[in-house]
């Protein structure tokens, strides 16, 4: 496992591990806390008239596509989860 030089730019995880965010390090990356965190971030920053998690836009797309990428489609906005998103029209 790589180590981790740079100890001032990193977050605590919900499980309460670090992510090193200028330097992240894959052991650093765990299911619980990308599940966690997509729980609680809405999609369209929030604009919503009801709560719509990434997590469970995740899940709609995971089920739609073919089974072959469904662990592809599941992931594809992990990263929100250590980086958050740059929303449109910025993107």
């Amino acid at each position: 496992m790589k180590s981790n030089q740079d100890d001032t730019a990193w977050i605590e995880t919900f499980t309460g591990r670090k992510f090193h965010i200028l330097n992240p390090v894959a052991a650093e990356v765990h299911i619980e806390d990308i599940a966690h965190a997509l729980s609680l971030i809405t999609r369209f920053t929030g604009h919503t008239r009801v709560f719509y998690s990434v997590a469970d836009h995740s899940l709609r797309v995971s089920r739609a596509c073919d089974p072959m990428f469904a662990l592809d489609a599941l992931l594809h906005d992990g990263s929100e989860a250590f980086t958050s998103d740059l929303h449109s029209p910025l993107k």
